[in-house]
């Protein structure tokens, strides 16, 4: 990957181009790492959009840290290309970090107020400004505006499909030609990162799936978030080495998994995006629809509550307010088991007649798994059997 050349396409197949700018650069790296730590999915080029309107394909190469999973590192081979601002520069590389307090972010970096989860930084190779000028301000790296701006939006557009707001910490370094310093500023755009489409990550799924069924697996999890995929490591003690990790495409994974052939298929996950598949939302999503009130509601009445509860249900913000009510009114396991027993209903109508077992267990961090959908005794057992049996088999 480090002999490829930067391509534009064409009708007439491809061809090597000048012009990008360390911005752009530093951008699709951008764009890979956030992918491969949000989204698990890998990237062997990344294509920008200039401004004159052509797509040019940007090839990355993935840097292992394999000693720190909340990390992931891109880079870009320059090949001997002339971008204004690097010096004796072989490679652009940037990483992606999950940060888990604010007290760890350190002083001087940059930010942006639509993006205020995100945090950028120059690290080695990347000058330090000694003076506040049209770059950047005294003390911060040299990564000029429109160069943030663009790292910043390739980063977001990630984030946006993850579905979640982790603060993350970017970090953009350069690597010299046989290990000399460098001192190099990172200037410009020239352009936009393509955004990531919804058919990036249904593929990654589908790929899943697939690999999974490749090497013999039947009985698989499936887990939206990191809520579900910890809570069945520690809690249940069922190996997570072999789950799919569906996102917010619910309804999808089930087309896949019982069109692939697949027997069982448990879905493990935050109470919140599960919650709405008691409604038949099965693009969880906050944009595409939400629907917690109104389930939450809707079950309160039927679970025995009153009306007036429901009506306080329906003025709550957060499904933690929510459980927190139910609880307090003592009806909660009542609520949660209704819910399951339509989330069961919408399962079976989602998979047809094809003849694929499936379980649903919605958790909360404080309260537990809150409840499961009804007959899944079989499902858990035959996943629990397969994944145990794949966690001790030699490689």
């Amino acid at each position: 990957m480090g002999n490829a050349d930067f391509v534009q396409k064409s009708d007439n197949g491809f061809s090597n181009i000048p012009g990008l700018t360390g911005g752009a650069l530093a951008a699709a790296a951008a764009k890979a790492a956030a992918a491969a730590l949000l989204l698990r999915i890998t990237y062997d080029s990344i294509e920008f959009q200039r401004d004159d309107g052509k797509i040019i394909d940007i090839p990355i190469r993935f840097v292992p840290h394999p000693e720190n999973t909340a990390l992931r590192e891109y880079a870009v081979v320059l090949n001997g290309m002339r971008i204004p601002g690097l010096i004796n520069t072989a490679e652009i590389h940037v990483s992606v970090e999950r940060v888990r307090k604010l007290a760890d972010i350190p002083d001087r970096v940059y930010i942006k107020p639509q993006y205020i989860n995100l945090y950028l930084d120059g690290m080695e190779g990347i000058t330090r400004l000694t003076e506040t000028n049209e770059i950047g301000l005294a003390n911060y790296a040299a990564i000029d505006k429109e160069a943030r701006n663009v790292i910043f939006q390739a980063v977001a557009d990630v984030v946006r499909f993850a579905d979640v707001m982790p603060l993350l910490m970017i970090k953009v370094s350069t690597v010299s030609f046989n290990n000399n310093p460098a001192t190099n500023t990172i200037l410009g755009s020239g352009g936009n990162i393509v955004p990531t489409s919804q058919n990036e990550i249904l593929m990654e799924i589908a790929n899943s799936l697939e690999e999974q069924y490749d090497r013999g697996i039947r009985n698989i999890i499936a887990v939206p978030g990191n809520a579900g995929h910890k809570y069945v490591q520690d809690a249940v003690h069922i190996s997570m080495t072999h789950c799919i990790r569906c996102r917010n495409y619910i309804g999808s994974a089930i087309d896949m998994a019982a069109a692939i052939g697949m027997e069982n298929f448990l879905l493990v996950g935050n109470c919140s995006k599960l919650i709405r598949l008691a409604a038949g939302i099965m693009d969880t999503h906050t944009w595409t629809a939400d629907g917690r009130r109104e389930v939450l509601s809707l079950h309160t009445v039927l679970a025995g509550g009153t009306i007036a509860q429901a009506r306080i249900i329906q003025e709550l913000a957060t499904t933690d307010q929510m459980l927190s009510k139910l609880t307090e009114w003592g009806i909660r396991d009542a609520v949660m088991n209704s819910v399951c027993a339509k989330i069961g209903d919408y399962m079976q109508n989602r998979i047809g007649g094809k003849p694929m077992g499936f379980g649903v267990v919605p958790i909360h961090q404080e309260y537990g798994p809150l409840g499961q959908t009804p007959n899944m005794s079989n499902v858990l057992a035959a996943v629990s059997r397969e994944q145990f049996a794949l966690s001790i088999k030699k490689p």
